[in-house]
């Protein structure tokens, strides 16, 4: 339909879920009728700069540990990047949403995601192309229309 099933695939649903948990957003927020953005490409910029705490869910007010949800963001954009041979196994997700890895996590923050600039997608209508895995090459959209449908049936857990 909009992208293959794959195991990156899920890797990246399972990203876009752990920022989402973090940060009490939903995965797509509407700008305008014609741009969207994805709430890895929110998150990013924050991110880059370190300004974690304006990444969690205010509802927590402040009550969480810091490095817990600096490694539960940082796992969940490194799940979410545009390039499906980039992204972890669901092992190694694994082993880092543990902290098996103190260096590990923290060579999160040097990979390279972390240097280049996050665009604001553009909604897609048409022309997806169906040898894409989960995203398109270019932005990232064509699962846009897929997870909008899934947030508006999904029962509010909030």
């Amino acid at each position: 339909m909009f992208g293959k099933a794959s195991e990156s695939c899920d890797v990246y649903s399972f990203g876009v879920l752990l920022l989402e948990l973090a940060s009490g957003k939903r995965p797509i927020e509407n700008l305008s009728p014609t741009q969207k953005l994805a709430i890895s490409d929110w998150a990013l910029p924050l991110a880059r700069e370190g300004r974690f705490s304006e990444i969690a869910d205010p509802k927590l007010n402040g009550n969480y540990v810091e490095e817990e949800l600096k490694r539960l963001v940082l796992v969940g954009l490194v799940c979410t990047q545009s390039k499906p041979e980039r992204r972890p196994t669901m092992l190694e997700v694994v082993g880092l949403l543990k902290g098996e890895s103190k260096e590990k996590v923290s060579s999160l923050e040097s990979d390279e995601m972390f240097r280049l600039e996050p665009t604001v997608c553009s909604q897609k209508t048409s022309g997806l192309d169906d040898s894409s895995d989960c995203m398109s090459k270019d932005t990232g959209v064509d699962v846009k229309q897929e997870i909008d449908s899934l947030a508006e049936t999904a029962l509010p857990v909030r």
